[in-house]
């Protein structure tokens, strides 16, 4: 299993592979991590004019078929996106299912971490509807990032090209860091916005007795959970389950360290937040108050409020 640095270092080569890669080098790229994945995954080769009849892999105990669309600017081609969804899903449809009924069909898009357009799902259910017992659905960049990461380093050295004498503490990158730059892209400032109304949220604040001031800035960095959501939905399970630790760390030290004092929550949040702070700056901090909001809201870091149970009639 990889250390978290080397994690990081293959994680961060890996994006660099999907940024660059497009068309049939990208295609490449996808046959090759799932051979090496699935031991029944069986590429296609294309044949004449035949091509590969709309497959470029499938698993056929499990009817699973894959096509891949990689374009360079996956973004500005909503419209192609859909038509090559339509025309290959049908080809393939037509072809396979007779040799080996399709149950699911993914098509792989090199989406370049920006996610699909809406219209693109519908596409999907769409397909569904008109072809019952078959699903139907994206395979993105970080879905095969989530496979990427489940192999020993020697064998992604092998896809990424990493030097097999590189040091990987030399590098200094970091899923937060990614985040933050995200958030700090993506969201408005936290000081225009007002105070959301969410019971649930205040009684978590009041439970754990964090300040007026510390809960305030939980409360209105909440707001932009849906920023950093879009990140997660976009990136590999390996990111969010990094940071979730990350913080729950952050939020052991500060219980253990504060543990006695009056205002330890207080202190427990001060240090959670200096500490996830790569720098000194006001956007940063907003940034880290916001995944602060999103681990505080599923109870990663602070307390659950217990609800009280109601005493039986013979309890003791």
């Amino acid at each position: 299993m990889m250390t978290t640095d080397e994690l990081y270092l293959v994680r961060s080569l890996f994006k660099q592979e999907i940024y660059t890669r497009h068309g049939q080098s990208y295609e490449d790229f996808f046959v090759n991590i799932m051979r090496a994945y699935n031991s029944n995954f069986e590429s296609v080769r294309p044949q004449g004019r035949y091509g590969d009849r709309k497959n470029d892999g499938f698993d056929r105990r499990t009817g699973t078929y894959y096509q891949v669309y990689a374009p360079e600017n996956p973004l500005s081609r909503e419209k192609e996106t859909i038509d090559k969804l339509c025309e290959d899903f049908a080809g393939l449809y037509n072809y396979w299912n007779s040799l080996y009924p399709v149950k699911e069909f993914f098509f792989v898009i090199n989406d370049k971490y920006n996610g699909v357009y809406a219209t693109v799902q519908e596409q999907y259910a769409a397909i569904e509807n008109a072809y019952p017992g078959v699903k139907c659905a994206s395979f993105l960049a970080h879905h095969l990032e989530d496979i990427f990461l489940k192999f020993p380093l020697s064998e992604c050295i092998k896809w990424i090209h990493l030097l097999p004498n590189i040091d990987v503490n030399d590098f200094k990158i970091s899923i937060l860091d990614d985040v933050i730059k995200h958030l700090l892209k993506e969201k408005t400032l936290i000081s225009s916005v007002g105070f959301p109304e969410n019971p649930d949220f205040d009684r978590k604040i009041e439970f754990n007795r964090l300040g007026k001031v510390y809960g305030s800035l939980l409360t209105t960095a909440s707001l932009h959970e849906g920023t950093l959501e879009n990140y997660f939905r976009v990136n590999s399970a390996f990111a969010k389950e990094d940071l979730q630790a990350k913080f729950v760390m952050l939020y052991r030290e500060g219980k253990e360290k504060f543990a006695d004092m009056s205002d330890g929550s207080d202190q427990t949040f001060l240090h959670i937040l200096n500490e996830a702070m790569p720098v000194q700056h006001h956007g940063v901090q907003d940034a880290v108050l916001v995944l602060m909001s999103y681990f505080f809201s599923y109870c990663d870091i602070f307390e659950e409020p217990l609800a009280p149970k109601q005493l039986g009639l013979f309890s003791a």
